[in-house]
């Protein structure tokens, strides 16, 4: 896949994302998630720190100044947080090419690597937002079936028990983003 494919298939999956969070009504905040450890809120809060690591990937800022779970959000400015970050996650990789090396949370990659990573957690958690609130949990067309070729080399094992579950049995019946969370070890 190019560098411009994946930046599109990004955009797509945050745009997806800011959608479900947009419609994501404040009585359901509280409701639990395929994350067992989130509940609709905490996990609005890990696509929010998501995103701000994908933006500070693309400008050169640590990750490690943002919390795995971004909490001091106020619950009526998370879509508007959320939708602003992806707005400007996509301009802020414009300039890259894809074999430059970037500082992405997981270490040293590729710009497409990073772009490929933050892609896949993105679709991933959409795909547990959309569930947990009772909502279609398909990507826009194509993002997860080309997600779904590279995640399993994208995860390294190092990261299996710390920031991914192992994964679960795959079953073609299943829709490809659900395949893809299964993947993830998302139930």
């Amino acid at each position: 896949m190019t560098f411009a494919q994946q930046l599109r298939d990004y955009a797509a999956s945050l745009d997806w994302v800011s959608g479900l969070i947009a419609g994501t009504a404040a009585e359901d905040l509280g409701r639990p998630t395929p994350c067992s450890e989130w509940d609709v809120r905490l996990l609005i809060g890990h696509l929010i720190g998501t995103a701000y690591r994908g933006r500070g990937t693309a400008t050169g800022l640590p990750a490690s100044d943002v919390p795995h779970v971004v909490t001091d959000v106020p619950d009526d400015k998370l879509a508007a947080t959320y939708a602003q970050l992806a707005a400007e996650i996509g301009p802020a990789f414009a300039s890259f090419e894809g074999g430059t090396s970037v500082r992405a949370p997981w270490g040293q990659v590729t710009a497409l690597e990073a772009v490929r990573g933050f892609t896949i957690e993105t679709t991933t958690h959409g795909w547990d937002l959309a569930v947990a609130t009772d909502r279609p949990g398909d990507a826009p067309p194509g993002v997860a079936e080309r997600c779904l070729a590279s995640a399993a080399d994208a995860v390294p094992a190092r990261l299996r028990g710390l920031m991914y579950a192992d994964p679960l049995t795959d079953d073609p019946q299943r829709s490809p983003t659900e395949r893809l969370a299964r993947l993830l070890g998302h139930h």
